[in-house]
């Protein structure tokens, strides 16, 4: 991880505790708008990560599995089920998003993508180009 002296300043001992506890606030704030989409959708968790990463172009249930950190047999009835749900297809080992579920993934990153812009809205701008530098580099 490659982090500019200005990046540094954020590791201050005095800014630790802010920085914890915003970082807790800020993932507490963007979950429950997660299981809010999640339950609006009719979808687990990790049903929604699956797609997300299905449409970021992963197509080997072995990728899929490995990024999301499932058991291969648990990714399978995940796949199972979103094909119940009309939200993926598996046709001949190919693995595809149908048109609920691109419209599924389209609400759903609209609404969260909300969630972000009002929390970093919140975050002081002399601090906010750092704060991107660092997730970046993560």
């Amino acid at each position: 991880m490659n982090l500019s002296f200005a990046d540094t300043l954020y590791f201050k001992k005095e800014n630790i505790l802010e920085i914890i506890l915003g970082l807790h606030r800020s993932y507490k704030s963007l979950q429950r708008e997660i299981q809010i989409c999640c339950e609006l959708n009719n979808l687990t968790f990790n049903e929604l990560i699956v797609i997300l990463e299905i449409k970021k172009g992963f197509k080997k249930k072995i990728d899929i599995a490995n990024k999301v950190l499932l058991k291969k047999q648990n990714l399978n009835l995940i796949l199972k089920d979103l094909q119940v749900k009309n939200v993926l297809k598996l046709e001949n080992k190919k693995i595809s998003i149908t048109q609920n579920g691109e419209e599924i993934i389209q609400k759903t990153t609209d609404r969260i993508n909300e969630k972000i812009i009002k929390i970093f809205k919140k975050t002081d701008p002399k601090n906010m180009s750092g704060f991107i530098n660092i997730i970046e580099s993560l």
